[in-house]
Order: C-alpha cells, then structure tokens, then sequence
C-alpha cells in the first residue's frame, strides 16, 4: 500500500514538473526603448541579457522605433549589454529574481547611447570645461600667464569655445595687449550670444585704451543692445558721447545706467555734469549731491563739494 501512493506521489510530480517549468518561463514581459542624447531612437542595437547562475542568454533588437521586448523571461538577476557598431556600448543589471505566478508586464525607462563620435565631443567638452575653469581662477589669483597658456591647450582641441575665448580675450586685456584681446573677443558674440554683451563690452574698453573712440562708442552700443541693463555699457557708451560733446545723447545713457544701479556714484556724478551742460540747474544739483554721499573716494568728494557749492551760487544768484 505504501509502495503504490508513493509511486502514485512519484507519478503526480512527474507530471507537475513541466507546469513549473512552463510557468518559470512565462514570467516577465519587457519592453523598453534605446535612444541617442537628442532622444532619437536607435535602430538595430543588440540587447543580450545573461544570467550569471544558470549561463542561459536571451537576446532581441531594436526595431526601427528603438524599441526592443523580450516575452517570457524566467525570474533571475541579468547582466544586460546593449551593443551596436559606431556607438559606444552599455551595461546594465536587471534584478527581476520576484517569482511571478502570472507574467508581468514591465516598461524600462529610455536607455540612452551615445555614437563614438559623441563620446569623443562628450571628453572633449568635459576636458576643455575643465581647462577653462581652472584658467579663470588662475586668472582671478593674477596667474595670467598661466591661464593663457592653459587656454591655448583648451583651444588646440575645441578652438570654437566660446567661454575659452571669452577668457583668453580677458587674459590679453588683463596684459594690456589690447589688440590681441580683440581677436577672440570678436568670435564671441556669434558663438554664444548669451556671452555677447560681456564680450562685447570688454572689445569696447580693449578698442578705447588703443584711442579707438568709435569703435569703442559701437562696441558699448553693442553690448547695450544685447543687455540693456547693462549699467557699466551705458556709463562708458554715456562717456564717450559726453567728451565728444554729444551731452543729450550721453545724459541718456547715464540715466539708462541709473534705471539699473541708482547710487552708482559715476553715473550720478555724469548725468549732474549733463544737466549742467543743459542749464538745468536743480536736477544738476540732484544728482550731483547723491554722487557726493554715494561715493567713498576723497578725490571725487573734493570734486563734487567744489562744483555743488558753485551750482548752488548760480541758483541762489538766478532768484
């Protein structure tokens, strides 16, 4: 009697074994989507999947869509590879070691691969990213020497960096050669407009200390148009006009300036010398007494003290 319920036992598990296995095999469902940087899809990408314990594999490819699935995958953890050829190959894990009595149905986030090419610009930028911030502190602690030279490595691998050029024109600037500096700083604008009005404003100090006063005026004017708060454009485009005797044309830059920084002591101080150009007298004297407290330089207070005291005589003599 117990022979036949254990043969009976033997027989039963004989027969449930291929559920088991039949089941082990019908556990996961996966879909997923391979891309480039730019969320393009990638067509023909190689997913293998392994697992490490059993050797099994199982592999499938993208279609045209970048889109790849894999039905019926038993329950275990996977080293997974995505391969094509011109682009660089990636790793993963997937931990899908759950028992699943009925299949699952998983969607993976988009995995993202690059082309060679990519990668390479990728290393290129992260170097020159690189050398270009550490050229910034070394110019900002005065090692200029050394951020030019660190600058002109940066360019031997990506000579269109727009932030590289920036730099090397404020290094030239900073050595006062001023005709060097206004080579790169010209390729700025174009490359990256968001640096245009800083570069553009720097070509316009670089273009006046060579005695370049148009050129500088059109650089200034420049820079304003591309940031029109750009209190320091305005004062030094206002400059120029005053001392070329264009003294409206100046008090609007001034002013402009003053919209953006109000106790600016220089830009107080030329919009009351515009006013008294003008003959007017009263918003001569405002400005120029709130150039008087806003500055700390004694020089300029001296300055301003003398041609308050004389302002307030003609007015007082005008009544």
């Amino acid at each position: 009697m117990a022979h036949r319920w254990t043969r009976k036992a033997a027989v039963a598990a004989v027969v449930l074994l291929p559920a088991v296995v039949s089941a082990q095999y019908r556990e996961y469902y996966i879909k997923g989507r391979v891309v480039d940087p730019q969320k393009a899809p990638i067509a023909g990408v190689v997913v293998k999947l392994v697992d490490p314990e059993t050797a099994r594999t199982y592999d499938t490819k993208t279609d045209k869509d970048g889109n790849y699935k894999l039905a019926g995958l038993p329950h275990a953890k996977y080293d997974v590879s995505f391969t094509r050829e011109g682009y660089v190959p990636r790793q993963d894990k997937w931990d899908f070691s759950a028992i699943q009595e009925t299949m699952k149905r998983i969607e993976l986030p988009d995995l993202v691969m690059a082309s060679v090419e990519q990668a390479q610009r990728a290393e290129v930028l992260k170097a020159t990213e690189s050398g270009v911030k550490e050229a910034t502190e070394k110019l900002r602690v005065g090692d200029t020497d050394g951020a030019l030279k660190l600058l002109q490595g940066v360019l031997q691998k990506k000579p269109d960096d727009p932030a590289a050029l920036f730099i090397l024109g404020m290094g030239y600037a900073r050595k006062t050669m001023y005709r060097e500096a206004l080579v790169p700083l010209a390729r700025v604008p174009e490359l990256a407009p968001s640096l245009a009005a800083r570069a553009q404003f720097e070509a316009g100090i670089c273009q006046r200390e060579l005695g370049e006063r148009d050129k500088a005026l059109a650089s200034f004017e420049a820079a304003l148009s591309a940031e029109p708060t750009n209190a320091d454009a305005a004062y030094n485009a206002g400059l120029i006009l005053f001392e070329t005797d264009r003294s409206e044309q100046a008090l609007a830059r001034f002013e402009q300036g003053l919209a953006r920084k109000p106790a600016d002591p220089d830009l107080l101080e030329m919009a009351g010398r515009c006013y008294v150009q003008q003959g007017k007298l009263k918003e001569a004297l405002d400005r120029l007494q709130k150039a008087r407290a806003a500055t700390q330089d004694a020089a300029k207070q001296a300055f301003l003290d003398e041609l308050i005291a004389k302002l307030k005589s003609r007015v007082d003599a005008s009544r």
